[in-house]
């Protein structure tokens, strides 16, 4: 299975620290290669609240990629022809990394990294990239316009809503896996969910390989977190960044089954990436992915 990354990339990142407070945008350059002996050579630059310039290899394998340095070195699951998630290191920067990127459309990428020392959480840059032919310029950035001294504060990161806490309906087809990487199958999936005060937001979800019956919950959030209540069929807790990408850890009570999940949402919040990685205890079981668009709505429904 061969990752379908190849040709120059150009974007914006939003980069935050470890309590999604807004640091300053970044500005990312990728060219990925394929080389002469069967390996990508990727050049890469980025400029924002922390910089790094470089490039590393990588040797691809049928369902995995081996970063070879110099710049990152680690290992890549290739979940899908449109979708890889590692576990590196950034040498230069001494950090290390999870990260996932997925292309949505063919021609733009959705990306979160999140990047450590030790076990501190340092940064998360959310990032969307633009697919750039050769012969055209580098396009202009889409930006909130705002400064770090305003924006820091603002768990929105200038845009006056938590696009993750919408009111409204996610829906979209899954692709699903074993815990070999071997197929399960595409699944309707969705999330409907109502904010029902700025401290209160309720969800049902429905679909998919590992929980294909609804269930309930509710999250009391302060915009920057959130965590279930005691009477939710799903419990646990996730982490926002600037209201449009998250991580956390989910239990669903009545499967007992663990759920390390990222969303990551394009910049105008009318599609979202999402990962989800499936345990029962520290065994991984399975895992599914995909593309989720939104509707907006008023009342919590599946439908």
């Amino acid at each position: 299975m061969q990752f379908q990354g190849f040709g120059r990339w150009v974007g914006n990142a939003e980069v935050f620290d470890s309590f999604g407070r807004f640091l300053g945008n970044g500005s990312d350059y990728r060219h990925v290669q394929l080389m002469g002996d069967g390996r990508i050579r990727i050049n890469v630059s980025f400029i924002g609240p922390f910089k790094h310039s470089g490039h590393y290899f990588i040797e691809q394998r049928d369902r995995y990629r081996l970063y070879e340095g110099p710049a990152n070195i680690g290992y890549a699951e290739v979940l899908s022809e449109n979708l890889v998630d590692a576990n590196a290191y950034w040498p230069a920067l001494g950090l290390s990394q999870r990260f996932f990127l997925m292309i949505v459309g063919d021609q733009l990428q959705l990306s979160l990294a999140q990047m450590s020392r030790g076990e501190h959480l340092m940064y998360v840059v959310v990032g969307q990239n633009d697919r750039v032919p050769e012969n055209i310029p580098d396009p202009q950035p889409t930006l909130v316009s705002g400064t770090h001294y305003d924006l820091s504060e603002d768990p929105t990161c200038g845009r006056g809503e938590i696009l993750l806490h919408r009111s409204g309906v996610w829906r979209g087809i899954l692709t699903a896996l074993d815990q070999a990487g071997q197929s399960l199958g595409e699944f309707e999936y969705s999330q409907a969910l109502e904010l029902r005060s700025p401290q209160i937001l309720c969800m049902q979800i429905a679909g998919g390989a590992f929980n294909d019956y609804p269930h309930s919950a509710c999250f009391v959030t302060n915009q920057w977190q959130a965590w279930a209540t005691e009477e939710s069929a799903i419990v646990g807790s996730y982490s926002l960044s600037g209201g449009r990408a998250l991580s956390g850890q989910f239990y669903y009570r009545e499967a007992h089954l663990r759920c390390w999940q990222r969303e990551v949402t394009t910049l105008d919040g009318k599609q979202k990436a999402i990962i989800q990685h499936w345990y029962r205890g520290g065994q991984r079981i399975g895992s599914q992915f995909g593309v989720l668009e939104f509707e907006q709505t008023d009342e919590l429904s599946t439908q």
